[in-house]
């Protein structure tokens, strides 16, 4: 992981210690993580005096604390009584009061007393300055020291203050820079910042915003959003990536059944054709010689012999019917001629295909039931093409609707609708 530079250091800072609600813990974890910058954010600054208060409110180290926080711009008003507060207690629970009175508050050089006559105008007041002269007055005077003790003793007090000062400072410490950014980018001022920006700032927004976000910002501007526009982030390439390997794994395990279902089809396809041609070739060979010769595998009397193929005679349902003979008419003159009429052929009869004739009327389909992914498709082209446009729904998705039909679709989404 490459290393942050200082600019962007104080950035991380300026964030996570600023922020009340993150814990000391974490903060401090930050904090000895992190190089603190040479110039801090007044606002990191800020940050990190409120928690070094927070850690130790009554102390020595708590005046300076106090001290740099009432020097920074836009300061709280309850510094003053804070540090009056601390400085008063640390005097009056000091073993020796002359001591310690004078290094707070005698003149010249007490530490409470520089910072009333420095100016400081978060330390400069009226009570403040009351109060340096009673202790400096106090010096070697045990009576005013008994009453100093009884009206700045309490600890308990002394913290209350430098809490109540602290609480203030985090409720104005104010946006860190990080948030300010998102502020311009994604909140109220994005359409502002969005309008100014050129197009790789924009493309760099669009990445920071999401499309959700982004979407709802171009329609502010009023500008049209593509058809199919959609920003892929780096969480959308990775999962695009993912799904992209599972694929790939798949199948790399799981054999195409398409090529052994094409080769069976082309097999049943061959077997069928092989033997219609079969079967009309035996329709042929079965039918009888033309002007009454019999043909090689024919009887020698094919008259009396019914073909098989052939429809039935009459003769074959009247077994008492025989043939119509010339020899049969009287002869004119009295006797019979010993001369038989030549014998026609019988027409030639009409041989029926032992194929049977194809059926016109279309076989009922096979019910299939409806997956989870044909219902989701079909309500998903109901809402992109319209209800009624079935036609336009199947031929859009053909590789979801197999073996669908726009009346399948117009059936189930009438049943869809029934729940």
């Amino acid at each position: 992981m490459p290393r942050l530079t200082p600019e962007d250091a104080s950035l991380v800072l300026d964030h996570v210690v600023g922020d009340p609600s993150v814990p000391a813990a974490a903060a401090n974890a930050v904090l000895a993580a992190l190089p603190f910058p040479s110039d801090p954010t007044p606002r990191l600054l800020r940050a990190f005096l409120l928690r070094r208060l927070a850690a130790d409110p009554v102390s020595a180290s708590s005046l300076d604390s106090l001290q740099l926080l009432a020097s920074l711009p836009s300061p709280a008003t309850p510094a003053a009584a804070a540090h009056l507060a601390v400085a008063a207690y640390l005097t009056v629970s000091a073993p020796d009061f002359d001591a310690a009175a004078g290094a707070l508050f005698a003149r010249p050089g007490g530490r409470a007393r520089r910072a009333v006559e420095g100016g400081d105008s978060a330390l400069v007041s009226d009570e403040a300055a009351s109060v340096a002269d009673q202790f400096e007055a106090a010096v070697g005077n045990s009576f005013s020291q008994a009453v100093l003790r009884g009206l700045w003793g309490d600890r308990a007090s002394a913290e209350e203050r430098v809490r109540e000062l602290v609480a203030a400072e985090w409720a104005a410490i104010g946006q860190s820079r990080l948030e300010e950014a998102a502020e311009r980018i994604v909140g109220d001022g994005a359409v502002e910042s969005w309008s100014a920006a050129d197009e790789v700032t924009r493309a760099t927004y669009c990445v920071l915003a999401g499309e959700q976000r982004t979407h709802e910002i171009q329609c502010k501007l009023g500008e049209p959003i593509p058809k199919g526009n959609q920003i892929l982030t780096p969480e959308v390439h990775k999962v695009m990536d993912a799904l992209k390997s599972s694929c790939a794994n798949l199948h790399s395990v799981v054999e195409d059944p398409l090529p052994a279902a094409k080769a069976a089809a082309d097999e049943v396809l061959a077997t069928r054709m092989a033997k219609a041609v079969d079967l009309n070739a035996g329709e042929v060979s079965n039918q009888p010689a033309a002007c009454g010769i019999a043909g090689p595998s024919a009887p020698a009397d094919n008259r009396d012999v019914p073909r098989k193929g052939t429809a039935p005679s009459l003769m074959d349902w009247n077994p008492t019917a025989r043939t119509f003979q010339w020899e049969d008419l009287p002869d004119p003159e009295g006797s019979q001629s010993p001369i038989h009429r030549p014998h026609l052929p019988s027409p030639r009869r009409t041989t029926i295909s032992p194929l049977q004739p194809a059926d016109n009327k279309a076989k009922r389909r096979k019910a299939r039931k409806w997956c989870t992914l044909e219902e989701e498709t079909l309500r998903k082209g109901v809402e992109q093409y319209g209800n009624g446009n079935w036609k336009d729904i199947l031929t859009n998705n053909p590789d979801v609707f197999i073996g669908r039909k726009a009346m399948d679709l117009k059936d189930k989404w009438r049943n869809m609708m029934r729940y």
